[in-house]
């Protein structure tokens, strides 16, 4: 049993793990488009969307990985089911030692890229006319003064120019003196302001105002919270009349992704949180979100009447 359920747990955190790194990735190639030319630069960025896509994988995987054993846990007493089901809450405790042991990368990207607008407004001269901002797809143009000048970010159509870019260091919001935007689609547009201030950007990292150890205690806290509510809910399912009927690879993928819902819940409440650095005691929402479709996976359970064999990766219900 341990065996099976560690060889899941892991092939459900490569899975996540990709799926929300992906995203992470995608979210950064729309901050800076011009990642392809300077991927190195890109580093300090990947480090954190690599260590936040490990702990959310860990949380997700750990709930498939436990829901899975109902068939075998789900007739004996709580004390032996926390006894068998201890390994897995070993592998999270572990995979989110990994993460903290990771380098952190920055933790200011906005400073970062306001220090590559800067070098580049520093390498005017020498007849140079144009200078590229690396990773941001704009370029200064020299001149007395000098103006940064390029599309859009996610909208190459819109021109943007400007005498002066400045991000929040956390990549939030954005403050731009003396803008001039252009577009030209079915009418031509353009925009002049004298200072112009975006909020609410989207950025990807975890949130700085935790601490490794503090980090680690509130999600493996999560984690553990989701764990033993697992251990608590598989009490209550019963192998119906199909329980022996063999499994059929579309509905063990299907049962799979229901059964690692509740720690997708948690991650994507833990990442929304990361996003807003919300306060530590907030990080709590994450184990109440995996709990709560924890509960309704119950319900949804028994009354569909589902056979224990394909609520645990087995065949569909006749």
């Amino acid at each position: 049993m341990h065996g099976r359920s560690a060889i899941r747990y892991g092939c459900v955190l490569v899975a996540a793990v990709l799926a929300v790194g992906l995203i992470g990735l995608l979210r950064l190639g729309r901050q800076f488009p011009a990642a392809a030319e300077s991927p190195g630069l890109l580093i300090p960025f990947l480090m954190p969307v690599l260590t936040l896509a490990l702990e959310a994988g860990a949380l997700v995987a750990l709930s498939a990985a436990v829901l899975s054993l109902g068939p075998e846990l789900m007739t004996k007493p709580l004390a032996e089911r926390v006894k068998a089901a201890l390994p897995l809450l070993g592998l999270l405790l572990a995979s989110l030692a990994l993460a903290e042991l990771l380098p952190r990368g920055t933790e200011r990207p906005g400073a970062l890229a306001n220090d590559l607008i800067e070098r580049a407004s520093a390498s005017c001269g020498a007849g140079k006319a144009l200078v590229p901002i690396p990773l941001l797809g704009l370029n200064v143009r020299c001149g007395q003064p000098s103006r940064v000048e390029g599309p859009m970010p996610g909208a190459a159509s819109v021109q943007l120019g400007m005498q002066q870019l400045r991000f929040s260091d956390d990549l939030r919001s954005v403050e731009i003196t003396d803008l001039e935007l252009s577009a030209k689609r079915s009418l031509s547009l353009k925009l002049q302001v004298g200072t112009a201030r975006i909020v609410g950007l989207s950025p990807w990292t975890r949130s700085p105002r935790l601490s490794r150890l503090g980090r680690f205690s509130i999600v493996g806290a999560v984690g553990g919270a989701l764990w033993l509510a697992a251990l608590a809910v598989i009490r209550g399912w019963r192998p119906g009349p199909n329980a022996d009927a063999p499994p059929r690879r579309f509905w063990r993928a299907l049962t799979l992704l229901l059964l690692a819902s509740p720690g997708s819940a948690a991650a994507a409440v833990l990442v929304a949180l990361d996003q807003g650095q919300a306060d530590p005691p907030r990080y709590a929402l994450s184990a109440l979100a995996g709990v709560g479709v924890l509960l309704s996976l119950q319900l949804l359970f028994r009354r569909a009447r589902f056979s224990g064999r394909f609520l645990m990766l087995g065949a569909p219900p006749s």
